[in-house]
């Protein structure tokens, strides 16, 4: 960076931390004394919303159902390779976070909150790694920014509090990403067998959903000649040893090559289908819609870096192009191209888009104290206003209407509350921007970007107090506190009368999760009741809707669920 550039760079920092001065300086080493606070405060930033949480608590049937039922199957049959099923077992997904449940159950007992620890976890370490990463790509106050704003993109939040790989696959794929940037500046073995480790770890954890983030990274690495070090490779031996045991021990248990047949299999079965009729261009508006807003800033961040002087002499200084852009860019085009598309697949990108959203509302910053491009800035806000009436005048409507909460259900009066917070978090942006030149500059700006930054955070935290999200399926839940069915479970074991080739998606969903909340399993059978030698000795079961409507002489119905009963012999 030239000297002219980086005299205009040091002057729009001073008028930046007037802004936020919590936020560290650029200049900032991490052995420095100060090197804590951005870690602190952002741990200050995040941990609420890790913790905050409604008291009603369930899980999400697919798929955290899936890896909490198999986790907890682990722990009573003391088979640590076998993922369970039901009756049966399948290898069509890596058991790398069904260990990390188990023992998260084994540790502090088996509950929601213990299966999802995992991904807290995973999300809280994202967020201090995001920072570190963006202070290799950027600076330290980019990287803080950037930080705090992939803490609080939607989908981010979501998923930090589920019981899924997702979370700590970004975690793994964050981590590799970091050795690398340290084996860049230092040089040192430890770094390249950290780096190249994460891959089998990330195997175990996802499977094959771990190679398109390996593709993203293969320009950054070829350009900086990582791949020519051997100890990069090391790395990759000894990050393999878990998975390939695993495999091995499964093959030896089950033959036939199991584990390879069914994770192949599953591959092959993903590509070549779509999820709940995803078109080619699903995440062109998917992923808007989940970083909702923060996506729009970092396209933004991404036009600036191309045309602002300031921004690419910054970019090219630290030669994080290839990452920065490079690798969602590569990563987007990969999950577009493969068959299969779900809403949670572009997590992967988030972190990449909180430092992209960084980018540019350092650059709006810039323009808001330096009073220039006020037509962008107040056609941002008028659209912010807009928004935020919208949102106030629809929240109220629904909070006035009893008919419409009605026919709509809890959840819009949930949603409701939620959208009221975003009106006036954003009505009140777009009013200090309005009011700049009676608050006053840097107050204005202070207003106007905490508006931003607290508006996503307060949502967020109150679709968690609510149980908007974490209470994913309160109504069996509920049917499963009541006090003559919690007397059955907790006194007797329960078997499992069930056709599995024959449940609907929604049976088997209710399936996944009865498994999960029964906490003395017996046996499992997909014989009529009346025929089985095994559920005529035992005393209770749990008979799936198909088989409920055949006729049982000899079964007392303790309780029904959509079909499913809890039943007695006589």
């Amino acid at each position: 960076m030239n000297k002219e550039g980086i005299k205009r760079w040091s002057n729009s920092l001073k008028r930046l931390n007037a802004v936020l001065p919590f936020i560290p300086h650029p200049s900032s080493r991490s052995g420095s004394k100060t090197s804590l606070i951005p870690y602190f405060s952002l741990l200050l930033w995040v941990l609420p919303l890790v913790i905050l949480r409604s008291t009603q608590q369930s899980l999400m049937a697919h798929d955290e159902g899936i890896y909490a039922m198999q986790a907890r199957s682990l722990l009573l049959t003391g088979d640590w390779v076998t993922p369970q099923w039901g009756s049966g077992y399948s290898f069509d997904r890596t058991i790398g976070i069904q260990w990390l449940i188990a023992g998260c159950f084994w540790l502090f007992g088996t509950s929601e909150g213990t299966a999802r620890l995992p991904s807290a976890i995973a999300w809280i370490l994202s967020v201090l790694l995001t920072y570190q990463i963006g202070c290799f790509l950027l600076n330290a106050r980019l990287a803080w920014l950037g930080a705090a704003i992939f803490s609080v993109i939607p989908l981010v939040v979501q998923y930090g509090r589920l019981a899924t790989q997702d979370a700590v696959l970004v975690l793994i794929e964050l981590v590799g990403i970091w050795a690398l940037l340290e084996a860049g500046s230092q040089k040192r073995p430890f770094w390249y067998i950290l780096a190249g480790s994460m891959f089998g770890v990330g195997f175990l954890i996802k499977g094959f959903m771990v190679i398109p983030a390996a593709i993203a990274l293969l320009p950054y690495a070829i350009r900086h000649r990582h791949l020519l070090n051997p100890w990069l490779y090391l790395g990759l031996v000894l990050g393999a040893v878990l998975p390939v045991g695993w495999m091995l021990a499964a093959i030896r248990q089950y033959g036939n090559l199991s584990p390879v047949e069914g994770l192949f299999g599953k591959l092959f079965h993903l590509g070549e289908q779509t999820y709940l009729g995803a078109g080619r261009f699903y995440y062109f508006w998917n992923i808007p819609a989940n970083g909702f807003p923060w996506v729009f800033f970092a396209l933004g961040g991404v036009w600036w870096t191309l045309r602002d002087q300031r921004l690419r002499e910054l970019v090219s200084s630290n030669r994080s192009w290839l990452l920065l852009v490079g690798y969602p860019a590569i990563l987007f085009v990969e999950l577009t191209l493969f068959g299969t598309k779900t809403h949670y697949y572009p997590l992967q990108l988030m972190p990449f888009v909180g430092l992209l959203a960084a980018i540019a509302l350092d650059q709006l910053i810039h323009f808001y104290q330096t009073r220039q491009n006020r037509t962008l800035l107040t056609s941002l806000n008028l659209l912010l206003g807009c928004l935020a009436l919208i949102l106030i005048a629809l929240a109220v409507g629904i909070q006035v209407s009893p008919q419409i909460r009605a026919a709509l259900g809890e959840d819009v009066e949930r949603g409701a509350i939620v959208g009221l917070l975003i009106g006036l978090g954003w009505l009140g942006t777009a009013i200090a921007w309005f009011r700049r030149e009676q608050i006053g500059l840097v107050r204005s700006s202070q207003q106007w970007m905490a508006g931003l930054l607290l508006t996503s955070w307060l949502a967020l935290a109150t679709m968690n107090l609510t149980g908007f999200w974490g209470n994913y399926s309160p109504k069996l839940k509920t049917f499963l506190q009541q006090s003559t069915v919690q007397a059955v479970l907790r006194s007797h074991p329960i078997n499992f009368v069930v056709n599995e080739e024959r449940l609907s998606r929604g049976d088997r969903k209710t399936y996944l999760l009865l498994n999960f909340y029964t906490p003395n399993i017996g046996t499992f059978s997909t014989q009529n009741i009346d025929t089985s030698s095994k559920l005529r000795q035992a005393a209770y079961a749990w008979i799936d809707p198909n088989l409920a409507k055949l006729p049982h002489p000899n079964k007392q119905i303790v309780a029904t669920f959509e079909g499913w009963q809890l039943v007695s012999s006589k």
